[in-house]
């Protein structure tokens, strides 16, 4: 149910309709809430550090081939429209062409996913690193199944990565602030990457806002102790 959950999110942010799903507040609310926007353009994004005073890493933005961001387009409309066999091959053929897009690995490694095959949509967010080490679609994608397997510190160095080359990257603050609280019990961290993951947003998000009076609570009566 929690993968499923997941899935679905994933593709709500796909199709750029919503930023988080009113779940009831508990810990699974939150383990659904930890799903990655996924990137809707084949070329890779430059980071921009935005208000937070960080240097983040240039990326080169390939050149594109005739046709090439149509076909991406077109992939796209066809994963909105769950025709996955279809959009993988479109993908398969873009990431062939032009292996140094970061964007058609990442949604062959979401189709991957979408098929239970984890360990192809493990390689195929690699593939996309190797594109673009900042991209965040991968480094979350990869934090998320990281924290699946139990890997924790691995987790938080992916979503790290990609707060160090995306500072204004929001999800990777949620996902590391649901990473410090639910799995690794570090409460005072989890409270800064909730309170990180709400400057970054035009307007702060009510649930997370709920979490964090909640954490709030919790930390000072620890330190009361």
């Amino acid at each position: 149910m929690q993968s499923t959950r997941i899935g679905l999110l994933a593709w709500c942010f796909l199709l750029s309709a919503c930023a988080t799903v009113p779940l009831p507040f508990n810990g699974d609310a939150k383990q659904g809430v930890e799903a990655p926007a996924v990137s809707t353009s084949s070329v890779p994004q430059d980071s921009e550090a935005g208000e937070i005073d960080r240097v983040a890493p240039t990326v080169p933005t390939p050149t594109l081939h005739t046709g090439s961001q149509a076909l991406f387009d077109r992939g796209i409309e066809l994963m909105k429209d769950n025709n996955l066999i279809a959009a993988q091959v479109l993908f398969q053929e873009l990431a062939e062409s032009q292996p140094e897009l970061a964007g058609p690995w990442v949604n062959l490694g979401l189709i991957a996913l979408a098929q239970n095959d984890t360990e192809q949509a493990q390689h195929s967010f690699e593939l996309a690193l190797q594109s673009n080490p900042a991209n965040c679609d991968a480094l979350t994608q990869l934090g998320v199944m990281a924290r699946k397997q139990g890997e924790f510190p691995q987790a938080q160095q992916y979503y790290q990565r990609c707060i160090d080359g995306n500072p204004t990257y929001a999800n990777a603050y949620l996902n590391l602030g649901i990473l410090f609280e639910l799995y690794m019990g570090r409460l005072p961290e989890a409270l800064a990457a909730y309170n990180d993951y709400q400057t970054m947003l035009p307007d702060p998000n009510p649930q997370v806002a709920g979490w964090v009076m909640d954490l709030e609570r919790r930390v000072a009566a620890i330190a009361k102790r």
